[in-house]
């Protein structure tokens, strides 16, 4: 089930986007679920969301701090503003925003924007199958933040509410090409992090989004970066 949330303090707007995208061609009341919130509050971990159209002026606060927030727990979120105010456009790339969708521009834009975010989610809620703990399993890489080689054996650190870690004995040069193509960065000859989830990249380290500070190698940190900042782009075209 695709989970889709649209948040705004203006109730009968948020209904009304509601409607618009229940009546759009490529959207599935068998696979979907809409969710209408009108106080940013109750955006929280506990709420299943894949697809987020936010607000961006929500009257105490605003979508740009919500943003942030919850950015730091749902790195693989596609997040759609729904605004008129496209002069925040430079910090939405901050926060990494799939898209600006002006309120005056639903008719034009809605039906477009929907296609192109539905299919960044079904790239995003994917897996890939590795031999962990001599049992095969499917691991999903949103949810993947980043792997460390030690020694023979690869510990796979994730965000799940099921487990914090997995390990296979995959080699990690074996993972890297595995992952290349899914948004992953070699940073150093033992580490291999999921872009989504890096917060900063500098000379002295990768800072992720829930903290952790990871090595880079000095020696190859231009290319590092240059690729870092190439997938960065790609999110906002």
């Amino acid at each position: 089930m695709l989970h889709i949330v649209l948040c705004d303090d203006e109730g009968p707007f948020a209904e009304g986007l509601a409607r618009r995208i229940r009546a759009l061609a490529d959207f599935s009341p068998r696979t979907m679920v809409i969710t209408v919130l009108t106080d940013p509050d109750r955006l929280t971990d506990a709420l299943p969301c894949d697809l987020l159209f936010l607000d961006i002026d929500l009257g105490a606060t605003n979508g740009i701090r919500v943003a942030r927030r919850l950015r730091q727990t749902r790195p693989d979120m596609v997040l759609i503003f729904v605004t008129n105010y496209k002069e925040y456009a430079p910090e939405g790339y901050e926060v990494n925003a799939f898209r600006y969708l002006a309120k005056d521009e639903l008719d034009a834009k809605l039906a477009p924007y929907f296609t192109a975010a539905l299919a960044a989610c079904r790239t995003r809620l994917r897996t890939v199958e590795l031999l962990c703990d001599g049992e095969p399993v499917a691991v999903p890489l949103p949810k993947l933040v980043y792997v460390e080689s030690r020694g023979r054996e690869q510990i796979l650190h994730l965000r799940d509410a099921r487990r914090d870690s997995l390990t296979t004995r995959t080699t990690l040069n074996l993972l890297e090409k595995k992952l290349a193509d899914q948004g992953f960065l070699r940073l150093h000859k033992s580490y291999l992090v999921n872009m989504a989830w890096v917060d900063t990249l500098q000379s002295s380290g990768a800072r992720l989004r829930d903290g952790t500070l990871l090595p880079v190698s000095a020696r190859s940190y231009r290319e590092t970066k240059q690729r870092y900042l190439a997938w960065k782009g790609r999110q906002l075209c």
